[in-house]
């Protein structure tokens, strides 16, 4: 008979799995395909500004460096020209002794003064003058050199300024086109999250409805199977909650989870992992139908969101039958919470996962 009645559940289950799937579907898929599409375009936009930014702010780069060099020529220019300015004092004091003493070094000679010193002083103002003379005329060539380079620099820093304005006014074009399309896809993104609020609305409508049919057709009972013990094997001294589970190491995290959650039909045997003495509670708040089992070894076992219980409260063995799988309280899909509380109903709630996969559950 209990095969029987749990036809009916098996069916409204897989309804209540595939209609999710059904309506997130249906609703927004046009939008979907024109919101990628969108997505798609604005990627090749961000894309083509980021390019035309790096060149713009290469080219800037390029200015400047141009600005700079023109700025150490032009020191180095008016550091010359002030050692040309030297120079040419110099040279200009020197022509006009030489032009006042034109004698001097004759009369030196014949008027009987040391000859030798006379001409080394005369040689050593030749070489002065000439050493001079080839300064001027070296200083002349790269002061010349010095212009062509400051014309050719000044002429290059107009050609890359008109590149940067071009590139200036690329990027501008880019910019606001890419805005264009980012305003777009924002427009299609926002009808995209309606459309599917919309479909959330109605799936949530259509959950609760089938929620309700489940728990209206297994109603709380306190009979069936009570005292059935199930075979099975027993792994560290730990019998597996319910059998063929789905799960996950959902314990903890964000929601703060106190127990791992064990995916089976409805009407699937929840079993004593412990001997020990149960209890129930119908309707306990989110956790539904719960069963709590006190553990032989002290610590008490907790099951959630049972359809229905198998007996009452008393002594089981382990691997006795103790309630059916359902999804009573909050519960959104059929599954038992299962938890271990150390010490107690009380006590500090620790990850079963571990015990769980140990015990090859």
């Amino acid at each position: 008979m209990a095969a029987f009645r749990r036809i009916p559940a098996l069916v409204l289950t897989m309804a209540f799995v595939l209609a999710p799937a059904l309506l997130a579907g249906a609703a927004g898929a046009a939008t979907a395909d024109d919101l990628a599409a969108a997505k798609a375009t604005l990627a090749d936009a961000r894309a083509s500004a980021q390019t035309a930014a790096a060149a713009f702010a290469d080219q800037e780069s390029k200015v400047a460096a141009t600005e700079n060099h023109i700025d150490d020529l032009r020191v180095s220019i008016d550091k010359q020209k002030a050692r040309a300015a030297v120079l040419k004092d110099i040279a200009t004091q020197r022509a006009l002794y030489a032009y006042t003493h034109k004698g001097d070094e004759v009369d030196l000679l014949i008027g009987g003064g040391d000859a030798i010193k006379t001409i080394r002083q005369t040689q050593l103002m030749e070489q002065a003058n000439q050493t001079d003379s080839n300064a001027v005329r070296k200083l002349a060539a790269i002061n010349a050199d010095l212009k062509q380079q400051q014309n050719e620099l000044e002429q290059e820093e107009k050609q890359q300024a008109q590149v940067a304005a071009a590139l200036d006014t690329k990027n501008r074009s880019l910019q606001g086109a890419l805005a264009d399309v980012q305003s777009a896809t924002n427009a299609l993104q926002a009808k995209y999250d309606s459309e599917i609020a919309a479909a959330d609305a109605a799936r949530a409508a259509q959950l609760a409805a089938e929620k309700a049919a489940l728990v209206a057709s297994q109603p709380v009972s306190n009979g069936g199977g009570g005292g059935q013990i199930l075979p099975g094997q027993v792994i560290n001294g730990f019998r597996c909650p319910v059998s063929g589970a789905a799960y996950t190491d959902d314990f903890g995290g964000p929601r703060q989870h106190g127990g791992i959650d064990m995916f089976v039909p409805t009407g699937t045997p929840v079993i004593a992992v412990k001997s020990g003495s149960v209890s129930y509670v119908p309707n306990e708040g989110a956790g539904g139908n719960a069963i709590y089992l006190n553990g032989s070894d002290g610590n008490t076992y907790y099951y959630a969101h049972q359809s229905s219980f198998a007996g009452g409260a008393r002594s089981v063995s382990q691997g006795e039958i103790l309630g059916y799988s359902g999804m009573t309280g909050n519960a959104s899909a059929p599954h038992v919470h299962f938890e271990i509380r150390i010490g107690g109903p009380n006590g500090g709630k620790i990850d079963p996962y571990p015990t769980l996969k140990s015990s090859g559950c």
